[in-house]
């Protein structure tokens, strides 16, 4: 009995894990880039954001500043913890792609690359 219940505990463990993991690949990989354009799009974020906010020509000035700087910090940080970041996506998506069958694997993998090479061409 104890036993059957501690397979059913890792098996829904297992489930919210993984589902976890591809809500939040789909998510990335599909429906931000859909639904949020503008935020994707660095100029069309902080002019609408100044626009929001009915900042003046010089607080937009100051406002990119202080997003330049932002932006310069936060890519430090991530350039120290990316190994890692990548490291439990990889892991992530090898799990993924063990529970799933043959075509759902093949659609997953398409799925992916279309995310980087969409990634690809924001970063150029």
């Amino acid at each position: 009995m104890q036993r059957s219940k501690s397979v059913a505990l890792a098996f829904l463990l297992g489930a919210l894990v993984v589902g976890g993991g591809l809500g939040f690949t789909v998510d990335r990989a599909l429906l931000r880039q859909s639904i949020c354009k503008e935020y994707n799009d660095r100029p069309s974020a902080r002019r609408r954001l100044a626009d929001e906010l009915q900042l003046t020509a010089s607080q937009r000035a100051t406002l990119d500043s202080v997003l330049d700087r932002r932006h310069e910090q936060m890519s430090t940080v991530v350039r120290q913890i990316r190994p890692q970041m990548d490291s439990v996506r990889d892991r992530t998506r090898q799990e993924i792609a063990r529970m799933l069958n043959p075509q759902q694997r093949a659609r997953f993998e398409a799925l992916i690359r279309e995310a980087h090479e969409h990634d690809q061409k924001e970063r150029q």
